[in-house]
């Protein structure tokens, strides 16, 4: 449904970097004769200071500028800015001007909102975390609206919005301070309007909605269950045979059930935003078509809004579950370290156990770990059996699962198929992560290729293809005791830092950006001011191939528990912790 976005007659975005639509043809109305919409020839700052004086002149009974300015600032609370004071802010600023604290766990700070209704008449708009001013919305081809959300004429935004909410796939839509109304889909990116100072733009949600704070759920401890200890399975299947549906995040209400962390722990240009901010940035977009998360604007110097995701939920390895991802696209490009994995937050890492579903930085290829601080090996005979059905497989192997990076002890890594990001984004599918007992087993289903049993929401493991194996991992039954405790699942965007930062040179995509010595200094992510990566980052050449190409376009995340298990709901240590993980 989302190729709808990429496809139409109308014309492609301009080079540069923002700015506003052009060439979108329409009728002008009887109404109005002056071409209007974006990029359409608008009246001078004369004409529309005159024309406020007399907006505001017919109200007052008075006829003289000097008045209407006078009895204006006597009227701030209502009017809050008048006559030139207003033409200035409309060409120069936006209705909600942003501050930040110096720590992203804190709250957003904001300056009040300046009303310009003579402008934008926001009647029926609601919060203020409704609309944006000076903000439009890109389609990932460049261009402006749906095929058929093509520019029409409205009087107001809510007008505008109620054209969106009514019409099929629309998810946002852009208003012109002359009536041009634009519509787009889920995937559509916000991008910042710095087109002449005459002209204005508003956007927003099909529909404003209250943004809750998370979940709620009172979830069973999962502090004091019994501890992992591996079994082994028969042949290279897993202990159980069928699986039912036990959570999963879909469609409009996708967000609901993750908690939005604000700490960020890898020294990138990465600002986590919390649940509120990262709907009303555009970071995050739930909708029928899909959810959206995406990396953001330059809100610091060197930091960007970004995401990082956990579930309230954790779920028993040692029970087994499979927790699967449908995509159709995952974030790629220089300077990002996105990942989907599997963590432990009720005791500190690595004791609970980490696994890596699907991680990666630049161009970099992803591929399986598993992190713990038990003296665990994988059942390499077994290993080596299974994975001579696989083919294009990355030979390197490390055995032990035992992780301390100071000692360069890095956890368990099988022989698997790697790919990178981009391949990833151009193949769509399914990720699935099978894990129990017995080990850990990893596939790519193409999404031609989806299993009816999968589809049905009865997945059944053990029958499926070879083919679609990316990585599989056994466990030792007598090292492997007590290696892993329930798994929260993480989703984010990390930037630069640790990994992208520090491999930065070994990029060649990287190094294309031109951001090489001797103008930066390539990991040196300890100083951000000459960090390549992160000054690639804060560069306005970053801005389209960030939009562009960073992102998770996600169909839904699901976990499956064996049949007839009935498990407990178990509470995440992140969740009962009120949001706060333990540190590493």
């Amino acid at each position: 449904s989302s190729d709808l976005s990429k496809t139409g007659s109308e014309q492609k975005a301009p080079g540069r970097r923002h700015g506003s639509p052009t060439n979108i043809l329409i009728e002008p109305s009887a109404r109005s004769p002056a071409p209007m919409g974006p990029g359409r020839p608008t009246p001078t700052r004369e004409d529309l200071l005159e024309n406020q004086t007399e907006l505001l002149s017919e109200e007052d009974g008075s006829d003289g500028f000097d008045d209407v300015s006078q009895r204006s600032a006597q009227r701030v609370s209502s009017r809050v800015l008048a006559g030139a004071a207003v033409l200035a802010a409309v060409g120069c600023a936006g209705v909600l001007l942003m501050g930040r604290t110096a720590s992203s766990e804190d709250e957003l700070e904001y300056t009040p909102n300046v009303d310009f209704t003579d402008y934008f008449d926001l009647t029926g708009m609601g919060t203020n975390k409704c609309y944006k001013n000076k903000t439009y919305f890109v389609e990932l081809s460049g261009q402006f609206a749906l095929p058929h959300g093509l520019e029409t004429k409205l009087s107001s935004a809510y007008e505008c919005q109620q054209r969106c909410a009514q019409t099929y796939l629309c998810e946002h839509f852009s208003f012109w301070l002359h009536g041009g109304c634009l519509l787009t889909s889920y995937s559509a990116y916000p991008r910042l309007y710095d087109g002449p100072d005459t002209n204005g733009v508003i956007s927003g949600p099909r529909e404003c909605k209250e943004i809750n704070n998370g979940p709620t759920e009172v979830l069973a401890s999962a502090v004091n269950i019994p501890p992992f200890i591996a079994k082994e399975a028969d042949g290279c299947n897993g202990l159980h045979d069928e699986y039912q549906l036990a959570w999963r995040a879909q469609g409009e209400t996708f967000f609901d059930d993750w908690q939005f962390i604000n700490k960020s722990e890898t020294r990138g240009a990465e600002w986590y935003l919390n649940k509120t901010e990262a709907f009303y940035q555009g970071v995050v977009t739930a909708s029928k078509a899909g959810a959206i998360l995406r990396v953001g604007e330059q809100v610091h110097p060197f930091k960007r809004r970004s995401i990082m995701l956990h579930s309230a939920q954790a779920w028993r390895p040692d029970a087994g579950f499979i927790v699967v991802m449908k995509y159709k696209h995952v974030p790629y490009g220089p300077g990002i370290w996105p990942a989907f994995w599997l963590l432990n937050s009720d005791v500190k890492w690595p004791n609970g156990g980490e696994l890596d579903v699907l991680e990666y930085a630049n161009d970099d290829t992803a591929k399986v770990t598993f992190h713990t601080d038990s003296k665990c090996s994988m059942n390499v005979k077994k290993l080596k059996e299974c994975t001579a059905k696989m083919t294009d497989l990355n030979p390197k192997m490390i055995t032990s699962c035992y992780t301390n990076y100071s000692g360069n002890e890095l956890g368990c890594m099988p022989p698997q198929v790697r790919k990178t990001g981009e391949w990833f984004s151009k193949n769509p599918g399914a990720i699935a992560l099978v894990w129990d007992a017995s080990g850990i087993t990893s596939f790519h289903i193409p999404e031609a290729e989806m299993p009816s049993d999968l589809e049905s929401d009865t997945p059944k493991p053990n029958t499926w293809k070879d083919s679609w194996r990316m990585a599989f991992m056994p466990f030792d039954e007598k090292s492997c005791v007590d290696i892993a405790k329930p798994q929260e699942i993480v989703l984010n965007i990390a930037l630069c830092g640790d990994w992208a930062g520090n491999t930065w040179w070994n990029c060649m995509e990287c190094r294309a950006t031109g951001f090489v010595p001797n103008y930066c200094v390539p990991g040196h992510v300890t100083e951000p001011a000459t960090d390549c990566c992160t000054i690639y980052m804060s560069n306005p050449s970053a801005e389209e191939p960030l939009k562009t190409k960073a992102y998770f376009d996600i169909d839904y995340v699901k976990v499956f528990e064996p049949k007839g298990a009935n498990l407990p709901k178990y509470s995440s240590g992140t969740y009962r912790n009120g949001g706060v993980h333990v540190d590493r």
